[in-house]
């Protein structure tokens, strides 16, 4: 065999060899939820009120566990906090649904719990989202309902939900509405809004909240860095099989073994 063709086959093996590791571990990592985030999401609304939720991953002794703490703080229009909510829960790093173990925990909600097996989506949406209705957990009732997609643009899908009425004890029951926009790809919530309605003895309060401008650019930022790093990874996966096949072939051909007389004189050797 020549050299020239001994190298060229050398070198194609390992452009495949590269196509099937480097690309769908970029992929991978991109798909899943970093652990180590520190992120800090901020809601406004009309009624004077802010949300701040600060999340904060890390990660456990699986490797594709990961557990997330969010801290979320409630401020009248003065600065005062008038509410503190915890929630502690495992969810699995690729599809982002919490892990069927009792491991979350939430104080500060009417749906207090500890150690509890949790269903749903809350903070992040699967990488390449679908178009159809995901369990939706909310914090209020600690419990998932049904959202549903209701329309595409571009890469960024819309999920809707309206519950009314739910009870939240013997006098009081909880509506609430909310959309939100996701990108497809990354799975990212870019834009949240929610309108919460507390019905009591007294009347209804309701308190809308919405992503602050800031937050959403955030938002549409990391999902713009996540979804150019899929796209590298695609295109560095096609560009990397197409040289190891050519190169591969080229080397295979330049063999000779293609030559008359020779592709049969080595089929022979293979039968005896």
């Amino acid at each position: 065999m020549k050299r020239s063709a001994a190298v060229l086959i050398i070198v194609g093996v390992l452009f495949l060899i590269f196509a099937f590791t480097v690309p769908p571990y970029v992929t991978g990592q991109a798909r899943t939820i970093p652990k180590d985030l520190d992120l800090t999401l901020v809601s406004e609304s009309p009624q004077g009120f802010t949300r701040s939720e600060h999340i904060v991953t890390s990660p456990t002794d699986k490797i594709d566990e990961i557990a997330t703490h969010v801290e979320s703080t409630f401020t009248d229009a003065q600065g005062r906090t008038v509410a503190n909510i915890t929630d502690d829960v495992v969810l699995i790093g690729h599809s982002r649904y919490p892990v069927i173990k009792p491991t979350a925990s939430i104080s500060g909600s009417p749906a207090d719990s500890s150690n509890a097996v949790r269903t749903g989506l809350h903070y992040f949406f699967p990488a390449n989202t679908l178009r159809n209705s995901y369990p939706f957990y909310d914090i209020v009732l600690g419990e998932d309902y049904p959202l549903d997609f209701v329309s595409r643009e571009d890469n960024t899908y819309t999920f809707y939900q309206h519950l009314r009425y739910l009870p939240l004890d013997e006098t009081h029951k909880y509506s609430v509405e909310r959309t939100l926009q996701v990108d497809r790809f990354s799975g990212i919530i870019v834009s949240k809004d929610e309108a919460l309605t507390f019905h009591g003895p007294d009347g209804d309060d309701t308190v809308e909240f919405t992503y602050t401008a800031e937050t959403s650019e955030l938002l549409q930022k990391n999902a713009h860095d996540i979804d150019q790093r899929l796209s590298w990874a695609k295109g560095l996966d096609f560009f990397s099989k197409f040289f190891g096949l050519l190169l591969l072939a080229i080397g295979v051909f330049s063999t000779g073994i293609f030559r008359k007389g020779q592709l049969m004189s080595a089929v022979n050797k293979l039968r005896s």
